[in-house]
């Protein structure tokens, strides 16, 4: 699905793949500072990424459906970028959630959860990996596939 010529997955995908290792920064930094601000600031860095990555899920499920069906190799790899990638932006979700209903008093940032948000941002380079691969190599959502 493109607006004015430009693929609309494409323009969302980038808010999410940023927004993401921004919000483990800062939880790091407010883990070792315990400035608060860096607590805010992850946290809405944490939020934009979870709703502009449920926004580039459902334009990728959209430019999914475009991919012809005599190409089951690129198919099964944007399965595999979208699964990865849904994965993580549901993992992020529930932990938007969680601190959305302590919001203003968020918790303070623990090494378990600074571990998870690294797993989740590695997890998230894996699947861009992927998309990138799908984009470059194979055209999807670039040319009509």
């Amino acid at each position: 699905m493109k607006i004015l010529g430009h693929p609309i997955h494409l323009i969302m995908v980038h808010f999410p793949a940023a927004l993401f290792p921004m919000d483990l920064v800062c939880s790091f930094i407010y883990f070792y500072t315990a400035d608060t601000a860096f607590r805010d600031a992850a946290f809405f860095a944490l939020a934009g990424g979870v709703i502009t990555g449920w926004l580039a899920v459902f334009f990728g499920a959209v430019d999914l459906t475009q991919i012809a069906a005599d190409r089951p190799q690129v198919i099964k790899k944007a399965y595999l970028h979208g699964g990865i990638n849904s994965l993580v932006i549901f993992f992020y979700t529930i932990m938007g959630f969680m601190q959305l209903d302590l919001y203003p008093h968020l918790p303070a940032a623990t090494l378990l959860n600074l571990l998870l948000k690294l797993g989740l941002v590695g997890l998230l380079t894996a699947g861009n990996y992927w998309g990138a691969s799908l984009l470059l190599k194979d055209k999807v959502g670039i040319e009509h596939s």
